[in-house]
């Protein structure tokens, strides 16, 4: 995901726990504001009174675990069929984390180009939303250990000749805008490929430029490009995925070391009770979850 994003149903993907969503000169921009959308995890009932107590004081409301997101990266969060209502395995995993530390869960649906300007202002708790861990991003902000990984891959048409991002010269090639996908293929174009790289605010645009043929291939997360290959898997192959897997992080503002802390404590619960493993199956089909936390 986003650098959900190597810095995004049916979920059957390469993809890899080691640990977890673009714009051109004629792309329209997405809106940048940041809009709320509310749902509510419980806190799981043999928590006492007294840690709910001291689990509230850690937050910016007190009580309530604020989580910022992009809302449009299946099958890591989006919304519903409602349109309102938050879903996906990052969703689910904030929702336990929030049990564990016996508050509940506000989502804050935020374009990922200012979801880390919005984590500065204190407009979230924390950002649950494939955050890849890069150097940057650790002198900047607090990240938690890698929760869950993924590999970049190229997604092209089934008939198509392409087999690695190399093989783009001379063509085009869709990414979502500040991703790995989008990093990764950048530094390609400055190492000499002659490719023209179209980034999009959505992920879900570079899947629909693949299918109009506007464009010949698609770079982007393993797992989102799972799920938008979904049922046109028979037209759509993915024709080549990089070798390192791609660490993701629960990311919270620079020094707040406490409530850090707290999230590491319930992840690790949440592994050792097998509810990543739990999880892992719903979301991508099989448990690969071994690994992550070391």
């Amino acid at each position: 995901m986003k650098l959900r994003k190597l810095t995004a149903v049916t979920i059957m993907t390469a993809m890899v726990f080691t640990l977890a969503a673009c714009q051109s000169n004629t792309q329209p921009k997405e809106s940048e504001s940041t809009t709320t959308q509310g749902t509510e995890g419980t806190a799981s009932e043999d928590t006492t009174s007294e840690e709910k107590a001291a689990s509230n004081s850690l937050t910016i409301e007190d009580g309530v675990l604020q989580v910022g997101m992009e809302m449009g990266y299946p099958p890591m969060e989006y919304l519903d069929e409602d349109g309102t209502t938050p879903i996906g395995f990052d969703v689910d995993v904030a929702k336990a984390i929030g049990a564990e530390l016996g508050l509940e869960v506000k989502f804050l649906n935020t374009a990922w180009d200012g979801i880390f300007a919005s984590l500065d202002s204190d407009r979230f708790d924390c950002i649950i939303s494939g955050v890849s861990i890069k150097p940057d991003r650790e002198a900047n902000y607090n990240l938690s250990k890698p929760y869950i990984a993924n590999r970049v891959v190229m997604v092209t048409a089934k008939d198509s000749a392409l087999t690695t991002p190399q093989d783009l010269s001379g063509k085009s090639v869709a990414v979502q805008t500040e991703t790995t996908a989008d990093d990764y293929m950048k530094e390609l174009q400055a190492n000499g490929l002659d490719v023209e790289i179209l980034p999009y605010d959505r992920v879900i645009q570079c899947f629909d430029d693949l299918k109009v043929g506007r464009i010949e291939a698609v770079v982007t997360d393993s797992v989102v490009a799972a799920y938008y290959m979904g049922t046109d898997a028979d037209k759509y192959v993915t024709a080549w995925e990089s070798e390192e897997a791609e660490p993701m992080a629960i990311c919270l503002k620079k020094g707040n070391d406490t409530l850090l802390a707290e999230i590491e404590k319930a992840v690790d619960t949440l592994y050792e009770n097998g509810t990543m493993a739990e999880l892992s199956t719903k979301y991508f089909g099989k448990d690969v979850t071994n690994g992550v936390r070391e």
